[in-house]
């Protein structure tokens, strides 16, 4: 009993690691593109099926120019949620996000595009003098402020960046998302990645992303 133990034992591996591999991946595949996100639970798909899409929206950019989705649309954009007076999460978010402006610094199909989660506060001129103060190049990213009604809509229903924490009834005069969620969409307002914007090997692998995603097109295979 004792000499087929080893056996017994070498077997079961060897059973057990088969099955792992014939179950898939959990991580992405060299070849499989980038996936899909469609829904709140950011669960990624690898079809092109997905129709979910950013929304319709109109706000104001730092310079005071107006902007809507039409202006995203044909474009690449990293997407964020910030303001500020933030004193914790967003100044990290807006230091690592700087790599990757200097990414993009060349491009004109990627754009940075950070929304006010405080817009009654962050007008287009307080937006532009945190710009200023930040190295934000106003060309390559977009600070947008405007109806807190439309961005806490974008960000619950287009985005999925709050964790389910927005009360979906609740006016947005009573809500407030702080998070340091980083979006991917392609040019044609899909979600095609998700990042702790906090975190410095995460916003490499966002720009990695953005690289496959422009090289390969929208369907970033």
């Amino acid at each position: 009993m004792r000499r087929r133990l080893p056996l017994l034992v070498a077997t079961a591996v060897s059973v057990l690691s088969t099955a792992i591999a014939c179950s898939g991946p959990v991580s992405r595949r060299p070849g499989d593109g980038l996936p899909f996100y469609d829904s709140p639970d950011l669960t990624p798909r690898w079809a092109e099926d997905v129709a979910h899409t950013i929304g319709e929206f109109a706000l104001v950019s730092q310079t005071g120019e107006s902007m809507t989705r039409d202006d995203l649309t044909g474009r690449t954009h990293v997407a964020s949620f910030i303001f500020t007076s933030c004193g914790e999460i967003c100044p990290t978010l807006v230091t690592e996000l700087m790599a990757v402006q200097a990414a993009i610094r060349d491009r004109d199909d990627v754009l940075l595009v950070s929304y006010s989660v405080a817009p009654a506060h962050d007008t287009a001129a307080v937006l532009a003098q945190f710009g200023v103060e930040r190295g934000i190049d106003h060309t390559r990213w977009k600070l947008l402020t405007g109806d807190a009604e439309t961005i806490y809509r974008l960000a619950r229903n287009s985005y999925f960046a709050d964790d389910g924490r927005l009360d979906a009834e609740g006016p947005a005069t009573e809500l407030f998302l702080h998070t340091e969620k980083v979006l991917l969409v392609d040019a044609t307002g899909r979600l095609r990645g998700v990042y702790n914007g906090s975190m410095p090997f995460e916003i490499a692998k966002l720009i990695e992303d953005i690289d496959t995603l422009t090289t390969a097109g929208s369907s970033g295979a």
